[in-house]
């Protein structure tokens, strides 16, 4: 169990790539690999005709 109570399964890296992976497919089918992992990303959606984020 980790500091904040939560449940966290104990895999190696290549176990938590193959899951995430398996995750991403359930959404979009033609996912082929993941490039790179963050513990935190940030996403924001730029609108052209008014050029703000």
């Amino acid at each position: 169990m980790s500091q904040n109570g939560k449940l966290m399964p104990n895999l190696d890296q290549e176990s938590t790539k193959v899951l995430n992976l398996t995750v991403l497919r359930r959404i979009d089918p033609f996912v082929e690999e993941i490039l790179t992992t963050a513990a935190h990303v940030t996403f924001y959606e730029f609108n052209i005709e008014q050029s703000r984020w």
